[in-house]
């Protein structure tokens, strides 16, 4: 599941508008992921293959004028996210940002678009398309708008006492990664990579991808029946129900079509329990959300044999997931839980 969320990440980035009905609004497209994960992870080795593949682009840059660029002298140089366009734009240590960049990063989350003063007056204003965007010199401001989803990271536990951090988190689908002994030891013979089937994401940008009132009102029914954040804390649902509506139109698009369905939605809220997990701050490996995905009716020796993965990792595992309410156990068979 783990992987599947970085390639909804990716897929979403080709969506230019989700029209919600309803409501008579958009939607921001964009799905965001926030990945708190251990050290050794391989979470830039993954960033570097991904964008081997020309599907993101993996930002090093750490201050204001890497990554929006600068002005000198009449002559616009370009930062590092001009590269973003319908890419997946990937941070590895959001931490080392300094604060001036993190403010930037809510800019972008919420706008899509960055912005930065420039020291020197500008005495003709001009633009300069990018690739999925375009950039505004005027007045002495420098602005990028640029269309392309995030997925930030970090290892590090003080994340939560920063305030940008923490507003950048309610702007993300969460997720709090572990790691075990098996995973790191595959992790050191496979490495960390995407399977990445180019069929599923479109070639060009899709124009806009339309959400029914009839099936927003069934992801709202649905999403009522399975809530795990205090029911109090009503401004986490409206977040999260733009991003079930996000990954409803990644599948949507995904299969061909541009009108979200009852199995776009049937798709979308399998990451519903993860979401409210990952904004309580809940901890899960990346083997336990594979174990979580093939549990479709199958025991124990079964998922082993299936994964390849041991017996006593698969149940030491399953116990947690269990725990977590994530899977339901049928006699020996294991089955996971969905809203549907």
């Amino acid at each position: 599941m783990f992987e599947k969320l970085i390639k909804c990440a990716i897929i979403s980035s080709r969506i230019l508008r989700i029209i919600d009905e309803k409501l008579d609004r958009e939607v921001r497209p964009t799905l965001n992921l926030f990945i708190k994960k251990p050290f050794g992870f391989g979470f830039s080795t993954m960033a570097r293959e991904l964008e081997k593949l020309g599907v993101a682009n993996y930002i090093n840059d750490f201050t204001v004028a890497g990554i929006v660029g600068s002005v000198r002298q009449g002559k616009l140089y370009k930062g590092s996210l001009a590269n973003s366009g319908f890419k997946v734009t990937i941070f590895d240590e959001v931490m080392m940002l300094d604060s001036k960049a993190k403010k930037l990063l809510l800019e972008l989350t919420e706008d899509s678009s960055v912005s930065r003063d420039l020291q020197g007056f500008v005495e003709k204003s001009f633009r300069v398309s990018v690739e999925g965007g375009e950039y505004v010199v005027s007045e002495g401001k420098l602005k990028l708008r640029i269309h392309t989803s995030c997925i930030f990271g970090t290892a590090s536990d003080s994340y939560l006492q920063d305030p940008d951090v923490k507003m950048l988190l309610s702007r993300c689908f969460c997720l709090h990664i572990g790691m075990d002994m098996e995973e790191a030891l595959r992790l050191k013979r496979e490495g960390r990579k995407i399977d990445l089937d180019s069929k599923t994401v479109p070639e060009e940008p899709v124009d806009k991808v339309i959400l029914p009132e009839d099936v927003n009102d069934l992801m709202l029914e649905k999403m009522r029946e399975d809530t795990r954040v205090e029911e109090t804390e009503g401004g986490y649902y409206t977040r999260c129900h733009d991003d079930m509506i996000r990954l409803s139109a990644v599948h949507c698009v995904a299969r061909g079509d541009s009108t979200i369905s009852e199995k776009d939605v049937k798709f979308a809220l399998q990451f519903y329990p993860l979401h409210q997990l990952g904004y309580q701050g809940v901890q899960i490996s990346t083997t336990g959300l594979k174990i979580l995905e093939a549990c479709r009716g199958l025991s124990v020796k079964e998922l082993s044999k299936k994964l390849g993965i041991p017996e006593r990792t698969i149940r030491y595992h399953m116990q947690k997931l269990l725990e977590l309410r994530l899977v339901a156990k049928v006699g020996n068979k294991y089955y996971k839980v969905s809203p549907f």
